[in-house]
């Protein structure tokens, strides 16, 4: 019994290493997989709060918005969009694809049909963790592929610990399709090595066609098929992804002609590319937008023409083959023919279509030559890694670590192996460093995609490890036997000097992946959620201004146009690019610029706009500019006025009614404003310390409070304030913020003076977000003495009880007359249920209004005017918001001065018919939130 029960036990214990030795690579990927999810969701409470999610960056808002009409449409996309680039809308192209489909299929599962809102945005804040947790699997198998199970377990360590841009895309919050690119884009690659390794087993040859030995085919053609849709679906996520249809075609080239230079029949590997392109391209039509051959950004006839391209030249060159064959010809000849064949392909689609051939150029310029505009590089995540902070190599080992430099390694040994030994050689090795080498020509163009490289740089560390363990003679970590001690010893210290840097803080600037996950937050969008609150609740829906009824559905579906026929009582709203999403989903509102960069150099131009009449004429031309709307921002004052006047009644109802500033556009973001156009009244660069600087409207509007504008008016103002000044850099002096270091006014002036003792000049205290409305304004006419100088002041108090003082200056005429506009009411008697705004900025006193020979604004102290002032008339007056509103005029009776006594003011005249003449307490009353009515699911933030 003692005997059996040691046999039994013997066998017990040869039978469970017989397993672990089967399957420790199952729970050892599981444990990484975990890891890296748990890396991703420190982000979590700085993004789900008590009363809000947000989310991190710009475009994650946008795909929640995509995201969430998916939801409330099961299986429908937003083919268009009225809600951006107002006044004409636009396609939605990249956005409310796969990506976006599949996390709305995660909210609808997970939320049993009917997902709640706050349930809703906290699934799609942790998707990108899920999603780039998944790509590991890919890796693994791709690693494994390429080396063995510990190969391909390394390339997942090696991900799971990488910090840097993969990392970071990855994060909760980070909902961009960013992550999803990598992850189908790892599969294609992955499902197209399986079907070259299938097919070069196989050899397959175009003559079993036309027998029909279909049994012959069936692996290739089943493994080319499933290459066909992992490619599909990765344009399906992402079309700009289009590069990958170049790649393939750059592989399938030098493999066709690797194979001839081997003395090899090329036929396996150019059928799996003719069906897997194929496959991908007929994929592709059900999801096009246009039947033009657009930019890569929409799905379009290109997409399709470029993945057929590729398969009948896969067919060409394997005919091109045997022709060679056929003719016993020297193999050496043949690369040189393929090479002729194509620059002539290029040239011949030079002349016959240069616009297709334009559009690919410049997108492979952009993408892999660093030939992007001076204005795309203001886009942090478009800039090259050669201009990071100090430089490429800096960068390359802050974010990579040593794994880099074995990647390079990794590279070699896989080239080497591909080129220099037919035996050794392997098509499925050979694709693998071609897409290395464009995903670093790409990571090099674009910081962005180096969340492309960080996969490449993991499976190439697998490679490496597998060159290493066969100069050590390991035959294979699976057969653990034949192993010896010193070689199990000299693998685990390769692996840990090149793993140590990434898990002590070397990377990534000194921080390690859970570091950097761990700092990651949703920034200054927190800081706008209250303007945009206000703006949600305290103005009119979007085709309620003015009191008309044609407000439009925020979900709705609306066809695809190039110009978008807004209903009567629609505006937009005007802020740099960068925050045109926040706006749209946010705050509710159609935002005329957005981070698409679409409405990005009218933007730029109204902001730096040196007058307030070219401020508003590039707001009056814009809608009925059309095509020229990139090129208005160069037009003169005249030609402006001659677009506007060109208008539609249409286009002339599509206002841009409000602008919004913050303490970043005025400071560190004014250099990429500037980027983007150059007012053509000015000569030279817009400097922060040129009176062209003073003079631009983001400067008046932002630092003055439109002191001395007619039109534009501050209706609120976030209570968070922010120090803008001069900060010294090398010989120069640039605007900086701090962002928002105070709350209320008060405290916000004494910490303004302890950052200027901190080294900031010229330091301002401002609210980090300005609101402005743009007004027809009221006009005050009266009469005084020929050639004299009218001053009017009025105070006002904004909701974060701050004082400041508006007021204007004009000449009188010849016969005394004299008219002036001014953009603020004494009262606040409308809001968004009658189809206005309900300001947050209110009037403490009534207008005054002075007249005298030497005048000046600077005479009125807040307090009453300057008693030595040369002031001859006097008079006061109350201004009604209709009378801003609709442009109506307000006589003014002005009575002699008499040094400032009130008995002697002479008449206060309410030309409004307003009963109220001193400014309301702030609020209408209201009960019309002027929030979206017809979605289902309302917009993030989602407050609890």
């Amino acid at each position: 019994m003692s005997t059996d029960t040691e046999q039994v036990d013997v066998g017990s214990s040869e039978s469970l290493v017989d397993l672990a030795q089967r399957w420790y690579h199952v729970p050892a990927l599981a444990v990484m997989m975990l890891y890296m999810l748990w890396v991703r969701f420190q982000s979590y409470d700085s993004v789900v709060r008590d009363d809000s999610v947000y989310f991190i960056g710009n475009d994650a808002y946008y795909h929640y918005r995509e995201t969430m009409f998916a939801v409330d449409n099961w299986l429908s996309t937003m083919p268009f969009d009225p809600w951006t680039q107002f006044p004409f809308g636009t396609s939605t192209g990249q956005f409310g694809t796969l990506f976006d489909q599949l996390i709305a299929a995660g909210i609808l599962i997970l939320g049993l049909g009917s997902p709640g809102d706050r349930q809703a945005a906290i699934l799609f804040a942790v998707a990108p963790a899920v999603l780039g947790t998944l790509v590991a699997v890919p890796v693994y198998f791709i690693g494994k592929r390429l080396s063995d199970r510990i190969g391909g377990l390394f390339a997942v360590l090696v991900l799971a610990l990488l910090p840097g841009v993969f990392l970071l895309r990855s994060v909760v919050g980070f909902t961009d399709h960013h992550v999803g690119e990598v992850l189908f884009q790892s599969i294609a690659v992955l499902a197209m090595m399986v079907a070259l390794t299938v097919a070069e087993r196989e050899k397959p040859v175009f003559e079993q066609f036309q027998d029909g030995d279909w049994s012959g085919l069936r692996g290739t053609l089943k493994w080319s098929v499933l290459a066909g849709v992992a490619l599909a679906l990765y344009l399906w996520t992402w079309p700009p992804g289009v590069v990958l249809v170049g790649i393939f075609g750059a592989f399938f080239t030098i493999a066709l002609v690797v194979d001839v230079l081997h003395g090899r029949s090329p036929e396996h590997v150019a059928i799996v590319g003719a069906i897997s392109l194929t496959v991908g391209a007929v994929l592709l039509l059900p999801r096009l937008d246009t039947f033009g051959f657009t930019g890569p950004t929409t799905m379009s006839l290109l997409h399709v023409a470029l993945a057929l391209a590729v398969a009948v030249g896969c067919v060409f060159l394997a005919w091109l083959a045997r022709v060679w064959e056929r003719q016993d010809r020297d193999a050496q000849s043949y690369p040189l023919a393929v090479g002729a064949i194509g620059v002539a392909a290029i040239v011949v689609g030079m002349l016959i279509v240069p616009d297709v051939v334009g559009t690919i150029w410049s997108q492979i310029e952009r993408a892999l030559l660093m030939g992007q505009s001076d204005a795309a590089l203001t886009i942090q995540e478009a800039q090259t890694t050669l201009s990071q902070p100090g430089g490429a190599m800096a960068y390359m080992f802050q974010s990579y670590g040593f794994t880099y430099l074995v990647a390079i390694v990794g590279f070699g040994w896989l080239v080497l192996g591909a080129l220099t030994s037919p035996d050794r050689y392997r098509s499925e090795h050979l694709l693998v460093a071609v897409w290395a080498v464009f995903a670093t020509m790409m990571a090099l163009s674009q910081v962005r995609f180096h969340y492309y490289l960080a996969v490449v740089v993991a499976v190439l560390n697998a490679v490496a490890l597998s060159g290493a363990t066969s100069l050590l003679g390991i035959p294979s970590f699976d057969r653990v036997e034949e192993i010896e001690t010193y070689q199990v010893l000299a693998v685990a210290a390769a692996i840990v000097l090149v793993i140590f840097p990434l898990a002590v803080s070397f990377g990534a600037g000194g921080a390690t992946a859970y570091q950097q996950a761990n700092a990651r937050g949703p920034g200054e969008v927190t800081t706008w959620d209250d303007s945009l609150e206000w703006m949600n609740d305290n103005t009119p829906e979007p085709g309620t201004y003015g009191g008309e009824d044609e407000a439009f559905a925020y979900y709705g579906s609306y066809s695809q146009t190039d110009d978008f026929a807004y209903p009567a009582g629609s505006y937009g709203v005007m802020s740099w690019w960068d925050y045109g999403h926040w706006i749209t989903v946010e705050g509710e509102r159609p935002a005329v610029a957005n981070p698409f960069q679409q409405n990005a150099r009218p933007a730029s131009a109204f902001l730096q706009a040196q007058t307030e009449e070219r401020a508003n004429l590039l707001l009056d031309a814009l809608p009925a500019s059309g095509d020229t709307d990139e090129r208005i921002s160069g037009m003169t004052t005249e030609e402006l006025r001659e677009v506007a006047n060109s208008a539609s009644d249409q286009e002339e109802g599509e206002d841009t009614r409000y602008v919004m500033i913050d303490g970043q556009m005025a400071g560190e973001k004014f250099g990429a404003i500037r980027q983007w156009t150059s007012p053509p009244s000015v000569d030279g660069t817009i400097d922060v310390q040129t009176e062209a600087f003073q003079n631009t409207t983001l400067n008046r509007l932002y630092f003055q409070d439109a002191d001395s504008m007619s039109n534009y008016r501050l209706v609120h103002e976030n209570e968070e304030f922010s120090a803008v000044g001069f900060l010294p850099t090398g010989n120069q002096l640039s605007w900086r913020t701090t962002g928002p270091i105070a709350t209320g006014y008060n405290e916000s002036v004494r910490t303004g003076l302890a950052i200027q003792q901190q080294g900031y000049q010229n330091v301002e205290m401002e609210s980090s977000v300005k609101t402005f409305e743009r007004v027809d304004g009221a006009t005050l006419t009266g009469e005084a003495d020929p050639n004299q100088t009218v001053v009017v002041a009025v105070e006002l108090e904004t909701n974060a009880n701050r004082p400041f003082l508006y007021s204007q200056a004009v000449q009188t005429g010849e016969d005394g007359s004299f008219s002036v506009t001014v953009p603020y009411a004494t009262n606040d008697e409308l809001g968004p249920a009658d189809g206005y705004t309900d300001s947050a900025v209110n009037a403490t006193t009534d207008y005054t209004i002075v007249a005298g020979d030497d005048v000046s604004r600077s005479d009125y102290q807040r307090d009453g005017w300057n008693s030595n002032a040369s002031i001859s008339y006097e008079g006061t007056t109350t201004v009604s918001e209709s009378a801003v509103l609709n442009g109506e005029s307000v006589d003014v009776d002005l009575g002699e001065y008499d040094g400032g006594n009130e008995s002697g003011s002479g008449n206060e005249t309410d030309g409004s018919g307003s009963d109220d003449g001193s400014g309301s307490d702030g609020g209408s009353g209201s009960d019309d939130s002027g929030g979206n009515t017809t979605a289902q699911i309302a917009p993030v933030a989602v407050r609890a």
